[in-house]
């Protein structure tokens, strides 16, 4: 008990900066015990054809051409550090291995003092920060995978949203400014990852509905068009241009609703081994059949498109089984399975992983469900952030890139979920009003 007091003396700011520097150790501890060389598969290829001075191009394989499979923000960011410091070279990967593992601290920072302004105890936030920080679960994803892939920057984003419009909601006049700052954040969180930037855009409507009236309700949505038009009609036009097809976010949706949605799906059988083996059959960036297969339709525009009305038409002749798959997606994201870990990495403490990751989760859902069971101030922007898009996912393959969209925010969802079962249980509830100044 003397300890407990000790620490509880202890100011927040240093107990955060211990924690992110113990959280910073594990994941370049975790480069070290890998040797790993850097994030691999589609988005490496299109950052290395960025370097190369090609754009955003070769997905697939080196020479295929332009490619819209990624959208183009966070291989544009690797593609410049890999056109500074060299392709693979390991100035260039610790570069991008402090910008990813940087983003996820951040994103924790940030959910600190987000669900401080939602009203969670302190104790319960630095135990949220503290697993967050420690415990090995995404690891691979934030000292790896995010240096190119866009999960991290995502989550980021979404995090920076979410803190923000809660502040928002304790300020009297919110100024055409700050509006514009959030049309231009919400934008950018839509073209990095559109499933969340979806979820963004509707606590944004509601927000605004609340808040606004007439001129300064169509100012707010003449902002939000504005800021949206700015990331993607160039888009649009670049892919018109080069592609001949005028594709708003990506061209691959197709190829992940096929590589997810068919008729034994559901088998009885090695999961792992099955979705590789499905892979291997349509994506081509995992076999040179798949790749030839895409030639042959003409590019990966109008090859994806025939996997997409392939897949939609079964879908529709039998929707049983395609809502059944969809609910086991679900699942998957919030209590994902051990072999969705060893996908594409390594085995390293893959039953630990899921395990924990789903402990997290279903303890975060539980606090979703009873905030919004008491009424808690503001705590529909947290549940739309998670549901929005776990319901627009599950039409795909849960993978540990998809799964983190949500892990960190429900992490904090848990925490808070303790504190509200220990003030049922023994009383003296502790909700401290939020002090920026003490974090």
């Amino acid at each position: 008990m003397r300890a407990i007091s000790r620490i509880a003396q202890i100011p927040t700011r240093i107990i955060l900066t211990a924690l992110v520097f113990s959280g910073i150790a594990e994941r370049c501890l975790w480069n070290l015990i890998r040797r790993d060389i850097g994030a691999s598969g589609e988005a490496f290829n299109v950052a290395a054809a960025f370097a190369r001075g090609q754009g955003w191009a070769d997905a697939y394989a080196k020479g295929q051409g332009p490619t819209a499979h990624v959208l183009p923000i966070s291989p544009a960011i690797a593609g410049t550090v890999y056109s500074i410091f060299g392709i693979k070279s390991e100035l260039a990967e610790f570069v991008l291995a402090c910008w990813s593992i940087g983003l996820a601290m951040g994103t924790y920072l940030i959910l600190f003092r987000a669900f401080g302004r939602l009203g969670s105890p302190n104790w319960a936030r630095l135990s949220a920060f503290a697993f967050a920080c420690l415990a090995p679960v995404y690891t691979a994803q934030e000292a790896v995978d995010f240096r190119i892939w866009e999960g991290g920057l995502a989550v980021f984003l979404c995090a920076l949203f979410l803190e923000r419009i809660i502040a928002l909601e304790s300020t009297k006049n919110v100024s055409t400014i700050i509006v514009a700052g959030m049309a231009v954040l919400n934008a950018m969180l839509f073209f990095v990852q559109p499933a969340l930037g979806i979820a963004a855009y509707i606590c944004s409507a509601i927000f605004c509905v609340r808040r606004f009236q007439n001129a300064q309700l169509a100012r707010a949505i003449g902002l939000a068009v504005a800021a949206l038009a700015v990331f993607i009609v160039p888009w649009m036009i670049r892919n018109a241009v080069v592609m001949g097809a005028a594709i708003p976010l990506r061209s691959n949706f197709g190829l992940e609703l096929a590589l997810a949605n068919y008729p034994n799906a559901l088998d009885d059988v090695d999961r792992q081994k099955q979705f590789l083996q499905r892979l291997r059959e349509l994506n081509p960036a995992d076999s040179n059949a798949a790749y030839q297969a895409m030639q042959k339709a003409g590019g990966e525009v109008p090859y994806f498109r025939k996997l997409g009305n392939e897949t939609t038409h079964w879908m529709a002749g039998a929707p049983k089984a395609a809502a059944k798959i969809a609910l086991v997606h679900l699942r998957q994201i919030f209590a994902p399975e051990e072999w969705q870990f060893r996908i594409f990495g390594t085995g390293l403490l893959t039953d630990m992983r899921a395990g924990i990751s789903s402990f997290a989760c279903i303890l975060g859902l539980l606090g979703i469900a009873y905030s919004l069971f008491m009424r808690r101030r503001n705590w529909i922007y947290p549940t739309l952030l998670i549901t929005v898009p776990a319901l627009t996912l599950c039409m795909f393959q849960p993978v540990p890139r998809y799964s983190y969209l949500f892990y960190p925010i429900l992490v904090f969802c848990a925490a808070d979920f303790v504190a509200s079962c220990k003030f049922a249980l023994f009383g003296n509830d502790q909700r401290p009003v939020f002090l920026s100044s003490k974090m």
